[in-house]
């Protein structure tokens, strides 16, 4: 009996790998496809999964999910490789970025008034802009009432060694470090007087200033200047060293970003959203709103898997993988207890 068994083991794994032998396994791939595209035609989304499900799942492999370091020394080796690729030498920014998309991104840009307000207004208010427009109030007026009005016209000869011997020579001359230090307080009462209207007249500047013609004209020059240079010439401008440091940077930003508050909520209101738009309609219909058939299953899942396949073939190792399932059935004293029933 055993005999029998060994024989209908053989001729079980003779059948599967006849599936898989000279391509034949790409009619397999097409008819389970096929089948399975048939099936979830009546199958809804919520009938094979709950947003709770799919929450836990995104929680699994992309907030708990342990980073290796590894991979981060991956991705840095190969943002070097891409940055020191002799094609880089030869490819323009033109070359990978087209006009249209250019214009596109300025016009868009241009048309965004109320971003562009916000921004002025965040800009003038910063510390930063209180810093630069008082330092240019005070040596602007200062530079006029030393250069234009006092010195250079009552006494162009000192004027000329304070010129050249800057702050050492009035600290030399008495009378002259007395003016300045009037001079100074008084800049620093005046500036302080008029900053905040300063600051609001260059808002107003700024909003006028900056409108949809300048930005259309700006982009336009930008483009022209920086269109014609090679991808070398601006990666040659980043150290090595600094590109890895940004990676380290983004690669920290991501580890702390994944588990803060705002990014729970971010991706469990967008499965709830995706659940509530597309939970109660059929998976094929769904599939085919991503631009999917089955068609394209078909051929990407036969492109990607067949020398994979091809070469477990050849080495043997899909033939030991079917014996291994079959022999436990086969060769089981219950599958015997059947085959002598039978006979």
């Amino acid at each position: 009996m055993k005999d029998l068994n060994r024989i209908l083991l053989e001729a079980h794994v003779a059948h599967e790998l006849d599936r898989f032998q000279n391509g034949s396994y790409r009619n397999a791939v097409e008819e389970e496809i096929g089948l399975l595209f048939d099936w979830i035609q009546g199958i809804k989304l919520e009938d094979i999964a709950t947003p709770e499900e799919i929450v836990n799942l995104i929680q699994r492999v992309v907030v708990d999910l342990p980073v290796s370091g590894g991979i981060t020394e991956l991705i840095g080796e190969m943002s070097r490789n891409v940055f020191t690729a002799d094609i880089n030498r030869e490819t323009s920014l033109e070359d990978i970025f087209a006009r249209k998309q250019f214009d596109d991104i300025i016009d868009k840009l241009a048309g965004m008034k109320n971003l562009r307000d916000a921004v002025i207004d965040r800009l003038v208010k910063s510390s930063a802009y209180l810093t630069l427009i008082s330092n240019v109030m005070y040596q602007t007026v200062k530079g006029y009432l030393l250069s234009e009005n006092l010195l250079a016209q009552k006494a162009p000869m000192l004027y000329s060694l304070i010129q050249f011997g800057g702050s050492a020579v009035i600290k030399k001359i008495p009378g002259l470090a007395v003016l300045e230090a009037a001079i100074d307080r008084r800049l620093e009462a005046y500036v302080e007087r008029t900053l905040d209207k300063t600051i609001q007249n260059s808002k107003s500047f700024l909003k006028d200033f900056i409108d949809e013609n300048l930005i259309v004209e700006t982009g336009e020059e930008i483009r022209q200047t920086i269109s014609k240079g090679t991808l070398s010439g601006y990666f040659d401008k980043i150290n090595t060293d600094d590109l890895e440091d940004f990676i380290i940077i983004g690669f920290e930003f991501w580890l702390h970003f994944r588990n803060t508050e705002y990014f729970q909520n971010i991706f469990r209101n967008s499965v709830a959203y995706f659940f509530e738009k597309y939970g109660d309609r059929n998976l094929d219909l769904i599939i085919e709103d991503m631009g999917v058939t089955r068609e394209m299953v078909i051929r990407e899942f036969c492109e990607v898997f067949s020398p994979g396949l091809e070469k477990a073939l050849s080495t043997g190792y899909v033939e030991e993988r079917i014996r291994a399932r079959l022999e436990s059935f086969y060769l089981s004293e219950h599958t015997a207890e059947l085959i002598n029933q039978a006979r």
